[in-house]
């Protein structure tokens, strides 16, 4: 009986530091993990759609995806005093984004989605040459 008692004390006190390391760390950072849970799937769903992703794909974007997520919110976080220096780091991130996404994805879908990256990058014009304008 005082064995089990012991156990279970422990397994609570671990428990509870855990919780608290894990407060710390979301304490320093803005944002609420579970919302950038959804973000990730939110993403990685999108990307299967329009890449046809099959399912070994879609667990793998889905990690890629997850880790580029959180390391753009801590560049973001970290370098937001800094402008230049945040873009150097986000343009390398995107680097290693797409040197990731290229081993895991065939190269007709590697070529639709920096198609689709080009897209995002480029704003469109206005249809009618009078909107968006002065005149």
């Amino acid at each position: 009986m005082k064995t089990s008692v012991l156990t279970f004390l422990l397994v609570v006190s671990l428990s509870t530091v855990s919780l608290a390391q894990r407060r710390d760390r979301y304490a320093e950072r803005p944002g609420a993990p579970d919302a950038a849970v959804e973000r990730v799937e939110e993403v990685t769903r999108q990307m299967s759609s329009q890449l046809q992703l099959n399912e070994a794909q879609f667990i793998k974007l889905r990690e890629v995806n997850k880790i580029k997520l959180a390391r753009l919110e801590e560049i973001q976080w970290e370098y937001q005093q800094d402008p230049l220096q945040r873009n150097a780091k986000m343009a390398e991130l995107e680097a290693q984004y797409e040197a990731e996404c290229s081993r895991i994805l065939t190269p007709s879908q590697l070529s639709l989605f920096r198609e689709e990256q080009k897209r995002d990058s480029v704003p469109t014009p206005p249809a009618n040459s009078n909107e968006g304008g002065l005149g």
